[in-house]
């Protein structure tokens, strides 16, 4: 008797042991296969995100999009730029393998997130939407990217798991820029608002060669127009700038030319107090410091983005209303000093660091955000 009950235990031991193991061999799964869902959706949600950024560097115009001449937003370089992106045999890889479907939409994306979603076109956009580009991946079984693959879970039947990813990246025109984004010249709106083509958010261009009316440099028909920024004190209204030192902690000629190459040292937005300080007195010598940095100089400040205000009256804080991108050419500190330059709207040169927020589209851009 005893023997037989010693028997009978030992085979429920081995029952128990044969039933944990296999509650074992599940929760194993469970964890080899669900570390493994969750790499291949990071690597979707990296390849989703470096795609959707990609398309949305070309929703304007810039000289590596070949678009530079396009209108704006530019839908169709944006999204085909993010799908040859995301399916690149040079970029995305999840689970070792290049990706090779991915669906792309355009549209309109809210920058106060309400709705939190993108806004098809066609439609017309507020003043808080931006030209959005949003890219999904999957890797699911519906589509050339096959699925995830299961490995101790195909013990219990599971022969696939599902993943997917969406990333939504916006442009938009700065309406704050962060230290060391601002160029310290401050130009009238008046003046941009005479070179510049607010339907098609881009620069006026001459129709023909030679000084025209209205101007007083030569100019290149088909190009955006030249013109000269002076001091309030020898410009009128509708034709000047003035330096800005941002706030009024100094106003010295050496510290503005400091500002050529360190650029704000505080936050600017657009409508906020007290705004920038426009700086007193003509500052001649910053001229030819200007000229020195020029397209015609060593380069280092040929292209920059400037604040737009509607008053230039010196010795005082006056707000900004929107940032605009120059094409400074050259400078001349002589009797009557300018700064030779044009309007630019072009991505390459005109993306803003240190920017963000939603302004009025005067040719200065943010970096590509993602939003989702």
């Amino acid at each position: 008797m005893r023997t037989r009950s010693k028997k009978r235990q030992q085979g429920a031991v081995a029952v128990m042991v044969a039933l944990m193991l296999i509650v074992l061999l599940g929760i194993g799964a469970l964890a080899v296969d669900i570390g493994n869902l969750m790499v291949a959706r990071n690597e979707l949600q990296n390849a989703a995100d470096a795609a959707a950024m990609a398309g949305a560097g070309c929703l304007k115009p810039r000289s590596e999009c070949s678009n530079s001449s396009a209108t704006q937003p530019d839908w169709t370089t944006a999204s085909t730029t993010a799908s040859t992106f995301s399916t690149s045999s040079m970029t995305n890889k999840v689970q070792g393998a290049y990706l090779k479907a991915s669906t792309v939409a355009t549209g309109y994306w809210n920058a106060t997130g309400s709705p939190y979603r993108l806004e098809a076109l066609p439609f017309t956009p507020g003043t808080n939407d931006m030209p959005a580009v949003q890219v999904t991946i999957r890797k699911d079984g519906s589509n050339a990217n096959g699925s995830v693959s299961a490995f101790l879970g195909k013990v219990f039947g599971v022969q696939v798991l599902k993943a997917s990813a969406v990333a939504t990246a916006v442009l938009s025109s700065p309406g704050s820029v962060g230290p060391g984004g601002l160029f310290p010249l401050a130009m009238s709106k008046c003046l941009f608002d005479t070179y510049w083509n607010s339907t098609t958010s881009s620069p006026k261009l001459s129709p023909t060669s030679g000084t025209l009316a209205g101007t007083s440099v030569a100019q290149v028909a088909g190009q955006p127009y030249y013109f000269q920024i002076g001091s309030s004190y020898q410009y009128s209204s509708c034709t000047a700038g003035q330096w800005t030192s941002f706030d009024s902690s100094n106003q010295s000629a050496s510290y503005t030319k400091g500002l050529l190459t360190s650029g704000n040292t505080t936050t600017l937005s657009i409508g906020s107090s007290p705004g920038t300080w426009i700086q007193s007195g003509e500052e001649n010598s910053v001229f030819k410091s200007v000229d020195t940095c020029s397209a015609a100089g060593n380069g280092q400040c040929a292209w920059e983005t400037v604040a737009v205000v509607s008053d230039l009256s010196t010795g005082s804080f006056q707000p900004v209303v929107a940032f605009a991108c120059i094409h400074i050419l050259s400078a001349s500190n002589g009797s009557k000093p300018y700064v030779l330059v044009q309007m630019s709207n072009d991505m390459s040169h005109c993306e803003t660091p240190a920017s963000g927020g939603v302004g009025t589209n005067y040719g200065a851009y943010t970096p590509p955000r993602l939003v989702q």
